[in-house]
């Protein structure tokens, strides 16, 4: 019988210890990361850097935003990797005549010491600050020496897809 009264009162106590410990924990594994707002404002800034160089018209300051290794995947054409690839891009950009795009981030997600994966909306303009289009990203950013960089770029427009000629 004292058995039996010691297990009405232990088990009773193990397992509000177990529920208690499996919601600390819970809430833990939901926390953003307390790196976050760093990874969040570095990222801040290298897009700001990437919409003064087409303000600019400086192909230099664009590539810096992006790792040695990294490539841009517009919708609708082959990827475009490497500083020569990127520079295409960037004088096809700006001979459209983009001079500034706006990033607005969404989200971060999959955060790594090494890996961020950005989600958002940009906006371009023109020399005379009116909008050229909006869109959509996804961008894959590695940590360097330097800092946060734009490894994978991915990103398409918001506008309808052009009517299929008769």
């Amino acid at each position: 019988m004292k058995i039996l009264n010691k297990t009405i009162f232990v088990l009773p106590a193990i397992l509000l210890f177990i529920l208690i410990n499996f919601k600390s924990y819970a809430v833990t594994s939901r926390q953003k990361p307390h790196y976050t707002d760093t990874i969040k404002n570095n990222i801040s800034e290298v897009n700001k850097r990437y919409g003064e160089a087409f303000s600019k018209g400086d192909s230099s300051l664009f590539i810096n935003c992006y790792t040695p290794d990294a490539c841009v995947m517009a919708a609708n054409i082959p990827a475009l990797c490497e500083k020569g690839g990127l520079l295409r891009f960037f004088k096809f950009a700006y001979k459209s005549g983009i001079r500034n795009i706006v990033f607005t981030t969404a989200g971060l997600y999959g955060q790594t010491a090494d890996y961020v994966t950005e989600q958002g909306n940009y906006e371009m303009f023109n020399s005379e600050n009116q909008s050229l289009g909006k869109g959509k990203y996804l961008v894959l950013w590695k940590k360097t020496a330097e800092g946060w960089r734009m490894y994978r770029d991915m990103f398409n427009s918001d506008a309808p897809p052009a009517k299929p000629s008769k």
